[in-house]
Protein backbone atom coordinates (compact mmCIF):
# COMPACT_ATOMS: atom_id res chain seq x y z
CA UNK A 1 0.00 0.00 0.00
CA UNK A 2 3.03 2.27 0.10
CA UNK A 3 6.70 2.60 -0.76
CA UNK A 4 9.18 2.53 2.10
CA UNK A 5 12.35 4.60 2.15
CA UNK A 6 15.01 5.22 4.75
CA UNK A 7 17.73 7.83 5.03
CA UNK A 8 18.73 11.06 6.68
CA UNK A 9 16.01 13.58 7.43
CA UNK A 10 17.34 15.99 4.79
CA UNK A 11 17.42 13.27 2.12
CA UNK A 12 13.90 12.10 2.94
CA UNK A 13 12.42 15.60 3.01
CA UNK A 14 14.09 16.45 -0.33
CA UNK A 15 11.72 14.06 -2.13
CA UNK A 16 7.92 13.75 -2.25
CA UNK A 17 6.89 12.10 0.99
CA UNK A 18 3.46 11.59 2.53
CA UNK A 19 4.28 9.97 5.86
CA UNK A 20 7.41 9.92 7.99
CA UNK A 21 7.94 7.52 10.89
CA UNK A 22 10.24 8.27 13.83
CA UNK A 23 10.69 5.33 16.20
CA UNK A 24 11.64 6.51 19.73
CA UNK A 25 13.69 9.50 18.64
CA UNK A 26 13.37 11.33 21.95
CA UNK A 27 13.55 15.12 21.91
CA UNK A 28 14.69 16.31 18.50
CA UNK A 29 17.33 19.00 17.90
CA UNK A 30 15.91 22.46 17.05
CA UNK A 31 17.05 22.33 13.41
CA UNK A 32 15.26 19.01 12.81
CA UNK A 33 12.18 20.22 14.67
CA UNK A 34 11.96 23.29 12.42
CA UNK A 35 12.29 21.22 9.22
CA UNK A 36 9.71 18.68 10.34
CA UNK A 37 7.31 21.38 11.53
CA UNK A 38 7.38 23.02 8.09
CA UNK A 39 6.90 19.64 6.40
CA UNK A 40 3.90 18.74 8.59
CA UNK A 41 2.37 22.21 8.12
CA UNK A 42 2.48 21.64 4.35
CA UNK A 43 0.56 18.34 4.54
CA UNK A 44 2.86 15.59 5.82
CA UNK A 45 1.92 13.02 8.44
CA UNK A 46 4.57 12.56 11.13
CA UNK A 47 4.13 9.32 13.07
CA UNK A 48 6.17 8.94 16.23
CA UNK A 49 6.57 6.01 18.57
CA UNK A 50 7.34 6.09 22.26
CA UNK A 51 10.24 4.31 23.89
CA UNK A 52 12.84 4.89 26.58
CA UNK A 53 14.16 8.10 24.95
CA UNK A 54 10.78 9.74 24.41
CA UNK A 55 9.77 8.71 27.94
CA UNK A 56 12.62 10.89 29.23
CA UNK A 57 11.43 14.02 27.42
CA UNK A 58 9.81 15.20 24.23
CA UNK A 59 9.71 18.26 22.00
CA UNK A 60 6.91 20.20 20.31
CA UNK A 61 6.33 17.53 17.65
CA UNK A 62 3.93 15.43 19.68
CA UNK A 63 0.15 15.84 19.66
CA UNK A 64 -0.18 15.90 23.46
CA UNK A 65 1.98 16.82 26.43
CA UNK A 66 3.65 13.75 27.93
CA UNK A 67 4.51 12.74 31.46
CA UNK A 68 8.15 11.83 31.95
CA UNK A 69 8.78 8.19 32.66
CA UNK A 70 6.03 5.78 31.77
CA UNK A 71 3.75 3.11 33.03
CA UNK A 72 4.98 -0.47 33.17
CA UNK A 73 3.46 -3.83 33.95
CA UNK A 74 4.59 -4.38 37.55
CA UNK A 75 6.12 -0.87 37.88
CA UNK A 76 5.33 2.05 40.20
CA UNK A 77 2.47 3.34 38.01
CA UNK A 78 1.45 -0.10 36.90
CA UNK A 79 -1.22 -2.54 35.92
CA UNK A 80 -1.71 -5.89 37.62
CA UNK A 81 -1.84 -7.53 34.20
CA UNK A 82 -1.19 -6.52 30.60
CA UNK A 83 -3.59 -3.90 29.25
CA UNK A 84 -5.95 -4.42 26.32
CA UNK A 85 -7.31 -2.06 23.69
CA UNK A 86 -10.78 -0.51 23.80
CA UNK A 87 -12.92 -0.37 20.67
CA UNK A 88 -12.13 2.63 18.46
CA UNK A 89 -14.46 5.62 18.72
CA UNK A 90 -16.55 6.56 15.68
CA UNK A 91 -14.50 9.78 15.36
CA UNK A 92 -11.15 7.95 15.24
CA UNK A 93 -9.33 7.41 11.93
CA UNK A 94 -9.27 3.76 13.05
CA UNK A 95 -13.06 3.48 13.44
CA UNK A 96 -14.40 0.17 12.22
CA UNK A 97 -11.15 -1.78 12.56
CA UNK A 98 -11.45 -5.04 14.48
CA UNK A 99 -9.23 -5.39 17.52
CA UNK A 100 -7.70 -8.85 17.97
CA UNK A 101 -8.03 -10.18 21.52
CA UNK A 102 -4.35 -11.15 21.72
CA UNK A 103 -2.93 -7.58 21.61
CA UNK A 104 -1.36 -6.71 24.96
CA UNK A 105 0.37 -3.57 26.23
CA UNK A 106 2.98 -3.97 28.95
CA UNK A 107 4.31 -0.40 28.95
CA UNK A 108 3.28 3.01 27.64
CA UNK A 109 4.19 6.69 27.82
CA UNK A 110 1.35 8.55 29.50
CA UNK A 111 -0.23 11.78 28.32
CA UNK A 112 -0.60 14.69 30.72
CA UNK A 113 -4.26 15.22 31.58
CA UNK A 114 -5.66 18.15 29.57
CA UNK A 115 -9.05 19.52 28.54
CA UNK A 116 -8.47 18.59 24.89
CA UNK A 117 -6.94 15.12 25.47
CA UNK A 118 -10.14 13.22 24.75
CA UNK A 119 -10.52 14.85 21.33
CA UNK A 120 -6.92 13.99 20.42
CA UNK A 121 -7.15 10.34 21.52
CA UNK A 122 -7.59 8.02 18.52
CA UNK A 123 -7.03 4.72 20.34
CA UNK A 124 -7.16 3.97 24.02
CA UNK A 125 -6.63 1.15 26.44
CA UNK A 126 -9.52 -0.34 28.40
CA UNK A 127 -8.56 1.82 31.39
CA UNK A 128 -9.12 4.92 29.21
CA UNK A 129 -5.48 5.98 28.83
CA UNK A 130 -4.37 6.99 25.32
CA UNK A 131 -2.59 4.47 23.14
CA UNK A 132 -2.56 6.63 19.97
CA UNK A 133 -3.05 10.39 19.89
CA UNK A 134 -3.19 12.74 16.93
CA UNK A 135 -3.44 16.43 16.21
CA UNK A 136 -3.82 18.45 13.03
CA UNK A 137 -1.02 20.96 12.44
CA UNK A 138 -1.57 23.13 9.39
CA UNK A 139 -2.43 20.80 6.50
CA UNK A 140 -0.73 17.81 8.14
CA UNK A 141 -0.91 15.62 11.21
CA UNK A 142 1.20 14.69 14.22
CA UNK A 143 0.48 11.15 15.44
CA UNK A 144 1.97 9.44 18.49
CA UNK A 145 1.80 5.76 19.37
CA UNK A 146 2.35 5.73 23.13
CA UNK A 147 4.21 2.39 22.77
CA UNK A 148 7.30 1.26 20.87
CA UNK A 149 7.36 0.39 17.17
CA UNK A 150 8.51 -3.14 18.07
CA UNK A 151 7.16 -5.80 20.47
CA UNK A 152 9.28 -4.55 23.40
CA UNK A 153 6.33 -2.70 25.03
CA UNK A 154 3.33 -4.13 23.20
CA UNK A 155 2.28 -6.83 20.77
CA UNK A 156 0.49 -4.22 18.62
CA UNK A 157 3.49 -3.81 16.28
CA UNK A 158 3.41 -7.50 15.31
CA UNK A 159 -0.32 -7.62 14.61
CA UNK A 160 -2.35 -7.28 11.44
CA UNK A 161 -4.21 -4.42 13.15
CA UNK A 162 -0.98 -2.41 13.15
CA UNK A 163 -0.73 -2.67 9.35
CA UNK A 164 -4.35 -1.56 9.01
CA UNK A 165 -3.71 1.41 11.32
CA UNK A 166 -0.70 2.48 9.25
CA UNK A 167 -2.79 2.24 6.08
CA UNK A 168 -5.33 4.61 7.62
CA UNK A 169 -2.55 7.03 8.61
CA UNK A 170 -1.14 7.09 5.08
CA UNK A 171 -4.64 8.00 3.95
CA UNK A 172 -4.59 11.13 6.14
CA UNK A 173 -1.79 12.70 4.11
CA UNK A 174 -2.48 15.28 1.48
CA UNK A 175 1.07 14.85 0.23
CA UNK A 176 3.72 17.51 0.29
CA UNK A 177 5.59 19.48 -2.34
CA UNK A 178 8.80 20.00 -0.39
Amino acid sequence: FSETRSGTLDALLAQPLSLLVLPDSGALPDAETQKLTAWVQSGGVLVRFAGPRLAQGSDTLVPVALRQGGRTLGGAMSWGEAARLSPFAATSPFAGLSIPSDIEVQRQVLAQPAADLDGKTWARLQDGTPLVTGERRGKGWLVLFHVTANPEWSTLAISGLFVEMLQRLVGLSTGTTQ
